[in-house]
């Protein structure tokens, strides 16, 4: 007598511990590489981010540098008011002087009618610890006080260069001083530098050089 018996079944298909664990540390390694791939786009379009915003900083503020200088007056009668000073003997150089200044020059909105004005610019610290480039302004002849102080617009931020140069006919060459407060020079090369990398600390990111000349004479 025959007996159908069920057919055998095949062995059911599985993994092995094995190749599980292949497959983690293959995985593993998969994400840890697409994870590194990603940090390096983000570093990337951070620094980028940053260079792009240090060099429009630097162009913005070396425009308000060039304007002032342009618009620059002096008179030997009234010194007082009108003097031209500079101080480059730290490493940042600085610069005050009388100029006549134009309606979209930055911050004179809040001038009203007073087009002659005291422009200052200074590099100075930030609560954070940056460098920046500041530019203070005040009426010409304005009593200043605890009350009354010029009022500052930073210009460039991360600032690691700033410097001044004065062209000197007697000597036919650039110098790094100008000691004449009752004369304006006939050239001034301003050189700004912004942003630096962590790899490069005491290298901008964009360095620019303009070099004014200042069609104004003491009168």
């Amino acid at each position: 007598m025959k007996t159908n018996l069920p057919a055998p079944r095949p062995p059911a298909a599985a993994f092995t511990m094995i190749e599980i664990c292949v497959s983690i540390t293959v995985f593993s390694f998969i994400m840890i590489s697409v994870i590194g791939c990603w940090k390096c786009i983000v570093s990337g379009t951070q620094i980028a981010q940053e260079a792009a915003a240090s060099a429009q900083r630097a162009r913005m503020g070396m425009k308000a540098v060039v304007e002032a200088c342009t618009c620059a007056e002096i008179s030997a009668l009234n010194l007082q008011f009108y003097s031209f000073a500079t101080d480059t003997s730290s490493q940042f150089a600085s610069l005050t002087l009388a100029a006549r200044l134009p309606a979209d020059f930055p911050g004179s909105g809040l001038f009203g009618d007073n087009v002659m004005r005291r422009v200052t610019f200074d590099v100075e610290k930030d609560a954070q610890g940056k460098l920046n480039l500041v530019m203070s302004q005040s009426p010409l002849l304005a009593v200043l006080d605890q009350q009354n102080t010029p009022y500052p617009i930073t210009l460039a931020r991360d600032v690691n260069v700033f410097m001044l140069e004065f062209w000197s006919v007697t000597d036919n060459q650039w110098e790094v001083a100008w000691d004449s407060t009752n004369q304006l020079p006939p050239m001034i090369r301003v050189t700004l530098g912004c942003g630096h990398s962590a790899q490069h600390p005491d290298v901008p990111y964009d360095l620019i050089c303009r070099t004014v000349s200042i069609p104004s004479v003491a009168h």
